[in-house]
């Protein structure tokens, strides 16, 4: 009897890394909800809770740490493979596409007793509840970039989940992770992913990954999948200069170490000034030597145009050029918000998280920009042809990712001006600039580049259908040499770790 149980769990094993995974993976895409809007923290909250509670004897549901406001942060644990599978959703709060997708994974994992044998799912529905929180004003719409600006809320880098992780690299170090990233870390070290996906998303633009390993078989999949989905797959310019393409929108992992790297190559400016915030947790994975785990991160945008994965070439015209010219606008803008942000200061007695955000991103931006335009300069790659969709990220989208950060300061006003013995007139007439300067700046945007949202459902299945097509390469990878660990915990879910 024992061994007929043993060939019935090899053969679901080898169904669903080999033949029959097509059938998986058509039935998990085809049953995705047509969703009209995004969940709010409390609903998916209580979605995870239920789903713990019905399938309480499957389902391990625990607390992995505290929020900078205090509230829980959680974890549901489904299955017994011998994979380990971590996804965490909100990783930037304004990004809650991968929080849909943990949402419909808890209502249907149950039914596919293949993959509860050959993975263990760790689920994170919502890593950072209370940004997510000042987002859900733009959840169910209108989506426009107007509306979404004007919800929009990301945390300054030294309290984001993803760039607050402990590094030290040559002569810069950052020890002190934000509340949220001591529980990520607390479940990375518990549950030693064997696959850990980041369900980050971008704001516009075209569709791109991030992954931690070449698997050159599969980017084929990857890279058609936007268009069966309807959606372009991203052909500008990198998000960061200093990423290894590994095919077109195919890249390796975002990291402070490449970051640092770059700017002591192509700048003569101490790269020490130019690192804000710690690493990511790919950086954390090779930290603590789970350099093995598949990493993958799937960015797709809630605003598309044709114009981003149009790759004809513009005559005459570098990738520098429209760089440049990109970093002109940049300048521009930074000259109106510097002179903006010193005008309030002595009126801005509230120190809120829009005005924290937008006031050090500000600052940033600001003071790195000498600095990128050096490395523009010394770059040579810069000296490629230009195409449609390079200029339309140098020249429009780089405007919008901007755009947004000013919106948080305009944000940041309201919330002021609301406040007792508030300086009305002088923060009314800084309003009033802003404002305007935001329409000038959306409008260059809406003038340009035509634009539509992208169906939420379609956004889902692109994070889901992007897992599904690695997921066989994580049942199949070999063991991670990993140590045992045992692990002393304290109420704030910082980890002490003892090797064995």
């Amino acid at each position: 009897m024992l061994f007929k149980i043993i060939l019935i769990l090899l053969y679901i094993q080898t169904t669903v890394q080999g033949k029959d995974v097509k059938t998986i993976y058509d039935s998990l895409m085809d049953h995705v909800p047509d969703y009209s809007r995004f969940f709010t923290v409390d609903e998916l909250l209580n979605h995870s809770r239920t789903a713990a509670f019905n399938h309480s004897d499957l389902v391990h549901y625990q607390n992995i740490g505290t929020s900078r406001n205090g509230e829980a942060i959680s974890m549901l644990s489904i299955g017994n493979g011998t994979k380990s599978l971590l996804l965490y959703a909100c990783p930037h709060p304004n990004e809650p596409i991968g929080s849909l997708l943990i949402d419909y994974l808890l209502s249907v994992l149950f039914d596919y007793s293949e993959l509860l044998v050959t993975y263990t799912w760790h689920l994170i529905p919502c890593i950072d509840p209370d940004g997510t929180r000042l987002n859900e004003g733009w959840f169910s719409g209108p989506f426009t970039i107007r509306n979404y600006a004007r919800y929009f809320y990301r945390p300054r880098t030294e309290e984001q989940v993803e760039w607050t992780f402990p590094v030290t690299y040559k002569n810069y170090s950052w020890t002190t992770p934000s509340n949220e990233t001591q529980a990520l870390m607390y479940a990375i070290r518990l549950v030693q992913p064997d696959f850990l996906y980041g369900l980050h998303n971008s704001g516009f633009g075209g569709m791109y990954y991030y992954i931690s390993q070449p698997l050159v078989d599969i980017f084929p999949e990857l890279e058609q999948l936007p268009s069966i989905l309807g959606l372009y797959l991203a052909k500008g310019e990198a998000e960061a200069p200093w990423v290894t393409q590994y095919a077109p929108a195919i890249f390796s992992p975002l990291s402070l170490v490449g970051a640092y790297d770059y700017y002591e190559k192509y700048t003569t400016t101490d790269p020490v000034t130019m690192m804000y915030g710690g690493g990511t947790s790919y950086d954390y994975l090779n930290e603590i030597n789970l350099n093995k785990t598949i990493f993958l991160m799937a960015e797709l945008p809630y605003f598309q145009s044709p114009s981003v994965t149009n790759d004809t070439i513009i005559p005459n015209v570098t990738r520098r050029d429209v760089l440049l010219q990109g970093l002109d606008k940049d300048d521009e803008s930074n000259t109106i918000l510097m002179y903006l942000l010193q005008e309030i200061k002595p009126a801005m007695t509230l120190d809120s998280s829009f005005y924290r955000a937008s006031r050090s991103l500000l600052e940033l931006y600001n003071s790195t920009a000498a600095s990128r335009r050096q490395a523009v300069l010394n770059d040579n790659s810069t000296l490629q042809p230009a195409t449609i969709a390079s200029r339309a990220d140098a020249l429009y989208i780089s405007v919008f990712y901007k755009m947004l950060i000013a919106s948080m300061l305009d944000r940041a006003i309201i919330l002021q001006i609301q406040q007792p013995s508030a300086d009305i007139k002088l923060l009314e007439n800084a309003q009033i600039e802003l404002e305007s300067h935001l329409d000038i700046w959306i409008n260059d945007i809406e003038q340009n580049l035509f634009y539509t949202p992208i169906r939420i459902r379609n956004l889902v299945q692109a994070q889901l259908g992007t897992m599904l097509t690695i997921l066989p390469k994580v049942a199949t990878s070999s063991a991670s040499s990993r140590k045992i660990l045992l692990f002393e915990v304290n109420d704030n879910r910082n980890c002490m770790i003892t090797e064995l």
